[in-house]
């Protein structure tokens, strides 16, 4: 019995061990009740309450994710809990605007968005690393609550994949800036 514990522990560590060296990767699931999962984890160099302020700080949405065109509400500190952010976008080619609710919030290791016009949540976790963290973006949406977008999982795959890339520069140059001694 304690070796097919210990075998199953190691065997638990090397799948961790190697997922988290994965760059950024994404993956859709589809459960029962018709909402659509897609994650995106990407290994951002930086401590995790630098990359965590930087990341929940709405105004670098317009930044980094495609999708994102504009934004108001709390966007120019790190948005806390009950805190609300409105979000003007296109997915695909269809316009879009919602207002997202902090509804959990754990400084430094996760934020909980839910939009308050769809059962649509958003999750960020942070992993800390050796001097890097791991960031995890889990978006669940139902697509039958979406307008008609022509081959809507892979546009939402596509926009999320190319998002936690163009973050994790765009959070890697601001931190490498900050950190710039004044000549």
């Amino acid at each position: 019995m304690r070796t097919t514990a210990k075998a199953l522990i190691l065997i638990a560590v090397a799948v961790i061990a190697f997922w988290r060296n994965q760059p950024a990767w994404a993956a859709a699931e589809n459960k029962r009740d018709g909402t659509i999962t897609v994650v995106n984890t990407v290994t951002i160099n930086g401590a995790p309450k630098a990359v965590f302020d930087l990341i929940t700080t709405a105004r670098l949405w317009p930044q980094w994710h495609p999708a994102t065109k504009a934004v108001g509400g709390v966007v120019e500190r790190p948005y806390g809990l009950g805190d609300f952010i409105h979000e003007r976008g296109r997915i695909g080619d269809k316009d879009f605007d919602t207002t997202w609710k902090v509804v959990a919030h754990v400084r430094p290791s996760k934020i909980v968005l839910q939009s308050q016009k769809a059962p649509t949540r958003i999750t960020y976790t942070f992993t800390p690393g050796k001097g890097t963290t791991i960031f995890n973006r889990k978006l669940e949406y139902k697509a039958e609550n979406f307008f008609a977008v022509k081959e809507l999982e892979k546009v939402m795959r596509d926009q999320s994949e190319q998002g936690v890339n163009q973050l994790k520069a765009l959070v890697e140059k601001i931190l490498s800036e900050e950190a710039r001694p004044l000549s």
